[in-house]
């Protein structure tokens, strides 16, 4: 199958999934991209993941912003597992369906890392799908080193599927989204999002992993507040549940 028809079979296969968005990096820009070179070791790239990899699929599902206003929640962190479970398995259909087409392709899951405890020991993944997805064209990164998107801000999931298939990639983005308000900042339990400037400066993951250890407790990580307040996106005027609505489904988690 020809690159630009297999790339558009591709999509389609991942929006009768559920995806939301989807796009695709060429696996050589790990080693010159200035900002993903300089992050991400070389075992963590796509040629060390699998031999002949040319091309890394990016598919994301967005976390809706009206369970988000509640967060942190029993009801955002149940939303937040099952968008996890629908990219796994879109990812894992996604890479068969490129076998199918004659395509070697691993996918490789949502968390890299063992829950809470793991990060404690490690707090990062063996594989970054945010720098993935950035690679891909599909958003730029703010001052907290999220991934900030036109339609959906911060508030998206992703995975990745590895492939050695020819695809049309996208490229990273030159323009910045990110309006640097400091609300992600200024909205942090913990302090833990700094206001510097992405990659010099990045989230303190360990003071996020503790709090989250403490929501898990609790039945309600991850926290999510950081996503929520921030103004960039389309999504930003959805209508979202009442004060009383809010402090009601809080408080089972107290």
């Amino acid at each position: 199958m020809e690159k630009s028809a297999l790339t558009e079979h591709i999509k389609k296969t991942a929006r009768s999934l559920g995806i939301v968005d989807i796009g695709a990096a060429d696996a050589e820009l790990w080693s010159t991209d200035p900002i993903v070179g300089k992050i991400i070791p070389e075992c963590e790239r796509p040629s060390s993941l699998m031999k002949g990899a040319r091309s890394v699929i990016v598919i994301g599902i967005p976390a809706d912003r009206a369970i988000l206003a509640t967060a942190p929640s029993s009801y955002y962190s149940e939303h937040y597992k099952t968008i996890n479970t629908m990219l796994d398995q879109a990812a894992q259909r996604i890479a068969m369906e490129l076998h199918i087409c004659g395509h070697p392709a691993i996918f490789v899951s949502r968390d890299g890392y063992q829950g809470i405890e793991g990060l404690r020991r490690d707090p990062s993944s063996f594989f970054s799908h945010r720098h993935s997805a950035y690679l891909a064209g599909m958003g730029a990164f703010g001052v907290s080193g999220m991934l900030l998107t036109e339609n959906n801000g911060p508030r998206m999931r992703y995975t990745s599927i590895i492939t050695t298939a020819e695809l049309d990639h996208g490229a990273p983005p030159k323009e910045q989204l990110c309006t640097r308000c400091m609300r992600c900042t200024k909205e942090c339990p913990e302090g833990a999002v700094t206001s510097g400037t992405y990659p010099d400066e990045i989230t303190d993951k360990k003071r996020c992993v503790e709090y989250s250890a403490v929501l898990r407790a609790k039945g309600c990580s991850p926290c999510g507040r950081c996503l929520f307040v921030c103004p960039v996106g389309k999504d930003i005027d959805d209508n979202l549940p009442s004060d009383d609505a809010i402090a009601n489904i809080r408080r089972y988690t107290k």
